[in-house]
């Protein structure tokens, strides 16, 4: 066997095995359905986008929520950045070799910018998960960046579709869902929350074990006690998305006023109402809700 012929058979090289890394990483930005990665208990936004630009979707997206973020919370980064300092070990004080390098390596870590979001795979077209840092309230958040767009009219995204906040997500199992709807509408049964009208808009994706006609009732049974349903201009919209395994749940205010969350129809002007009754599919798109299955954004 000749040189190059061993060398070809032998083991990967360093620059070899980068390179497979990088095909590896690639291949999985290109065409995300190699991995799963959602889980109960994240909190963060439920994002629908243009097909085939699931990446740039959640890298726009990220740019946006970071902009509002840092307004909505001033220092919020310096305050990530104290906590990881106080939870972090000080940097060796030695004067050998190991002491000088571990110091070094404290520096850059302390210089590095806080992670306030995360983007990951859902294996599911037009659909992106963006986790949040948990010092950020998610529906607090997605109100404050659809207000500011519908007031300034400054459109700041290409590829983004809806961008919905998930305060709770859990299995997408009925009584698990039920117990997170509980959760996360607890707030709307404060004694300081006054009565008001809501509604209840749910998606599902690629889950066949979960009803539409089941989830509605049981998410609106424990408010309807205070508040009043109105599918057209409710004041609180109980969102509910499942795709897949996962289910995220938010609660939005001017859901409809605000273009259901959609940041491509945000800046549309408004449609002039028809003087004879929508189609029974459009009234059903007014109340939020969509066909088992809908992949599209």
């Amino acid at each position: 066997m000749g040189k190059r012929a061993a060398e070809k058979s032998g083991p990967m090289s360093t620059q070899q095995k980068r390179a497979k890394r990088f095909q590896q990483v690639r291949e999985r930005f290109k065409n995300p359905q190699n991995s799963f990665d959602i889980s109960p208990g994240m909190r963060g936004f439920f994002v629908t986008c243009t097909r085939g630009r699931e990446q740039k979707s959640a890298s726009e997206t990220i740019d946006l929520l970071e902009q509002y973020a840092t307004r909505l919370y001033p220092g919020i980064e310096e305050d990530i950045e104290n906590e990881g300092e106080t939870s972090a070990e000080p940097a060796p004080t030695g004067g050998d070799i190991e002491d000088e390098i571990a110091r070094e390596i404290a520096n850059i870590k302390s210089k590095s910018r806080p992670t306030l979001f995360r983007y990951y795979f859902t294996t599911i077209e037009c659909v992106v998960f963006i986790k949040c840092h948990r010092m950020i309230d998610p529906e607090k958040l997605a109100h404050f960046v659809f207000e500011d767009l519908a007031k300034t009219k400054q459109r700041k995204t290409r590829y983004t579709c809806r961008l919905i906040p998930a305060k709770v997500t859990t299995s997408s199992k009925i009584d698990t869902i039920v117990k997170g709807a509980a959760e996360a509408t607890h707030r709307l049964l404060a004694d300081d929350v006054e009565p008001a009208t809501f509604a209840v808009a749910i998606n599902i994706r690629y889950c066949e074990d979960i009803k539409r006609d089941d989830v509605i009732p049981a998410v609106a049974a424990p408010l309807n006690a205070k508040h009043k349903v109105d599918l057209k201009n409710a004041k609180y919209t109980i969102v509910v998305e499942v795709f897949k395994s996962i289910c995220a749940i938010g609660i939005v205010e001017n859901y409809n006023t605000l273009r259901r969350f959609n940041l491509m129809t945000l800046f549309d002007e408004p449609e002039v109402k028809a003087s004879k009754p929508a189609p029974a599919l459009e009234a059903e798109s007014a109340s939020g809700d969509s066909r088992a299955n809908d992949v599209t954004a």
